[in-house]
């Protein structure tokens, strides 16, 4: 991997969110590949999120694995976007975009693409949110037809 000596700027647009890296093509089908795992592994934690919230409910640890999980497959998405696209994301930056993963997947999205990169960041939150939406009541329902739901909780 080369790195030329621009300290960390990006020359076509000016910020300091990536640096341009050489890399050659196998590995960017590689990380093209993982970007779109982590991509569709965040759908797959949304749906097993709503899931959860109705089987585990009042559970710390399951809140906990799911929002670090949330955190992880974001971060690495971004990352290995970053790497398909022949850019490097600098090392402090992934550090915030874990902690702040909705804001630094916003701002990402609208430096890779501009302001269309809002716009893709707002149908990712919805799609997200939807499919939370959509497996909660699925397993509601499922369940409570089902007789399996407590009536003291679940009328």
């Amino acid at each position: 991997m080369v790195i030329p000596q621009n300290n960390g700027v990006d020359e076509r647009t000016g910020n300091g969110l990536a640096r341009e890296t050489t890399v050659s093509d196998p590995q960017l089908a590689m990380y093209r590949l993982w970007s779109r795992r982590c991509a569709v592994g965040l759908y797959v934690v949304a749906a097993l999120w709503g899931t959860l919230q109705l089987l585990c409910v009042n559970t710390p640890g399951v809140y906990l694995l799911t929002g670090l999980t949330f955190a992880l497959l974001a971060t690495s998405w971004a990352v290995f976007d970053a790497k398909s696209r022949g850019k490097a994301i600098l090392p402090v930056l992934q550090m915030l975009y874990f902690f702040m993963w909705p804001i630094g997947a916003t701002v990402y999205l609208v430096a890779r693409n501009g302001w269309r990169g809002l716009l893709i960041a707002i149908l990712h939150g919805m799609g997200l949110t939807l499919m939370v939406c959509f497996t909660f009541y699925v397993t509601f329902y499922s369940l409570h037809y089902a007789g399996a739901l407590d009536p003291r909780y679940y009328p």
